[in-house]
């Protein structure tokens, strides 16, 4: 499985790693999805550029 990972807050340099993981194991009281198509909002992009550390601390995954 693919997956782009967002690790740091840097306003200048917004950079994603992008790495191959295994695909996980479900029970059976969980389903998995798969997503063909995400998108990005501005709060989003403002949250991962730090913007709104002051007002609200998102800790990254």
């Amino acid at each position: 499985m693919k997956a782009a990972q967002h690790t740091t807050y840097n306003k200048k340099n917004i950079t994603l790693t992008f790495a191959e993981l295994a695909k996980p194991s479900i029970t059976a009281d969980q389903v998995l999805v798969k997503v063909t198509a995400a998108g990005v909002n501005p709060l989003d992009n403002m949250i991962s550029c730090g913007e709104v550390k002051m007002i609200v601390s998102y800790n990254l995954p």
